[in-house]
């Protein structure tokens, strides 16, 4: 299966991930990006520097999916007390593909305070101008609170921002911001982003297949990573789907591969606080679980070449009979893959370990998926290969979640060498 997805678009998924895990600053990363670019202008910033300065501030917050609803508050001050956590989720998320090796370091750093490190980290390597800009332009923008009426805050902002130079803030980089700020159209293209002709250009230059693996990978850490509910399943998942694939004649699987480890993208709006309930569900928390399958649809459809995949992953929670959610599509509609995904889903579900009970045994499993597939939830062709082929299929299941699980654990250990690696910020007694 040949995938045509251009490096924009790439960006454009992750940028729309990242704002709805963080729904009360959406467009935060595009106008860091534009309050960024024009401060590196100012600094005499060549198109090439601005162009990876501006993919960096697109995605300097796409660690925050692993904070709860308290830490990400906590972003929207002007000083964050915490910001090591998702600085450093960022930076191994994106470390991910080599498509962002020249981010990393500025992801990483984009929180640090000018006079607790003057350019370097602790080990005395050179921090990024780039995360001194961004750093800069991300308190610019949580600074602003009514962008129609910027041109009569805009010198509230530029005061706030030059007492803390030599602090808070690069000397260097405010001068630039203080040039650069004397025009109205930095303040109009930043807040109005959706107008601006300031951004990321799209070249049209498209991914190789290896390239977008590695971006289905970023967002399937983003998924499972979230919380200890959620940190195996899509791979138990998706490698469930790819073996139901092969033994109902597919011959190319990627397709179901990716739909499986995208399935859940939605999830990252439902805060863990939901996730992780212990105890039965509000209906209005029950309401917002139920929108993870669109918000899925939503972010894959940002990318033309993934809409087929957008579809198969959002139609998971979808049933034969047209009971399911929230699309409820036809027959018709609902294609083999998606009928493939959705039994993976259960299979998947039913058959692992979850924080508050052990996975089901076979006569468990089959005798709720036959319960199932007799009231047309599940295709009946479908659930006969998984009767028939249990013991195969559960043994990758299981194989693919011991595997994924000793990754999570090594995701959280690295997050925690990697917060102890961020240079510490100096606290003032006013702050």
């Amino acid at each position: 299966m040949d995938i045509q997805i251009s490096r924009a678009e790439l960006v454009r998924t992750l940028a729309a991930t990242q704002d709805l895990v963080c729904p009360v600053v959406a467009g935060h990363g595009k106008r860091v990006a534009i309050f960024s670019s024009l401060i590196a202008e100012a600094l005499g910033y060549t198109t090439k520097e601005r162009e990876r300065l501006m993919l960096a501030a697109e995605l300097h917050d796409i660690g925050c999916f692993t904070l709860s609803i308290t830490e990400m508050k906590d972003l929207h001050a002007f000083d964050v007390l915490a910001p090591e956590k998702h600085c450093a989720v960022g930076y191994i998320l994106l470390s991910q593909s080599a498509l962002f090796k020249d981010i990393t370091n500025t992801i990483l750093h984009h929180h640090v305070h000018w006079d607790a490190t003057k350019g370097f980290d602790i080990e005395g390597n050179p921090i990024p101008l780039d995360a001194y800009i961004i750093h800069l332009a991300d308190r610019i923008d949580i600074s602003i609170t009514n962008k129609h009426q910027i041109l009569t805050e805009m010198k509230r902002i530029i005061k706030t921002i030059t007492e803390l130079s030599g602090t808070l803030f690069c000397p260097k980089v405010v001068r630039a911001f203080e040039d650069a700020s004397a025009r109205d159209a930095f303040w109009l293209h930043g807040v109005h982003s959706e107008y601006s002709t300031v951004g990321l250009q799209d070249t049209g230059e498209m991914l190789s297949t290896p390239q977008l693996l590695e971006l289905v990978d970023i967002l399937t850490l983003a998924i499972d990573y979230k919380s200890r509910f959620t940190s195996t399943h899509s791979s138990g998942v998706a490698a469930s789907a790819v073996e139901l694939g092969k033994l109902a004649g597919f011959k190319d699987t990627l397709h179901l591969q990716l739909a499986g480890q995208l399935h859940d993208l939605g999830k990252l709006i439902v805060p863990n606080e939901i996730l992780e309930k212990n105890g039965p569900l509000t209906d209005e928390e029950r309401a917002v679980i139920e929108t993870h399958p669109f918000y899925t649809f939503s972010m894959l459809n940002q990318a033309k070449g993934l809409r087929d995949i957008a579809r198969t992953a959002s139609f998971h929670q979808d049933k034969l009979n047209g009971r399911g959610y929230p699309f409820r599509p036809v027959p018709e509609e609902y294609d083999i893959p998606a009928r493939i995904l959705a039994i993976s889903d259960i299979f998947t579900a039913l058959t692992e370990d979850r924080p508050y009970r052990a996975g089901l045994d076979e006569s468990s499993v089959l005798g709720i998926m036959r319960k199932m597939t007799d009231e047309l939830h599940l295709d009946p062709a479908i659930f006969a290969l998984v009767e028939s082929n249990y013991n195969h299929l559960n043994a990758i299941r299981q194989a693919a979640q011991i595997e994924a699980g000793n990754r999570y654990e090594e995701f959280w250990r690295e997050t925690t060498a990697i917060m102890e690696h961020i240079h510490p910020v100096h606290r003032h007694p006013d702050n």
